[in-house]
């Protein structure tokens, strides 16, 4: 298997491996979990290379099934790009504001 890369990520401040319902600052992550994280991505990684995936679509597959395990996270994404979208409008004067 090939090295493990860890990624820094700026995840939204409600989100659950950041701020569990009901917890303090401190992450939600068990830090003994994140070598086997590491191994299953590494296998999941060797899988896509050695059938031709690309590099974009490997990202992609990994992130649904990412939000598949965190639908409230896929919500306020949602909700997040709803609210950006009626405000690009009612910038542009296509929506009133009520």
């Amino acid at each position: 298997m090939g090295a493990s890369i860890a990624i820094a990520m700026n995840l939204p401040a409600k989100h659950p491996a950041t701020h569990p319902p009901g917890a303090t600052a401190k992450p939600a992550v068990d830090i003994v979990s994140v070598p086997r994280m590491n191994r299953l991505l590494d296998q999941a990684a060797e899988l896509a290379a050695g059938a031709g995936l690309p590099p974009e679509a490997f990202a992609s597959i990994a992130w649904q099934a990412y939000l598949r395990a965190f639908p409230a996270l896929a919500e306020e994404m949602a909700a997040a790009q709803f609210d950006a979208a009626l405000q690009e409008l009612r910038n542009a004067g296509r929506l009133a504001k009520a």
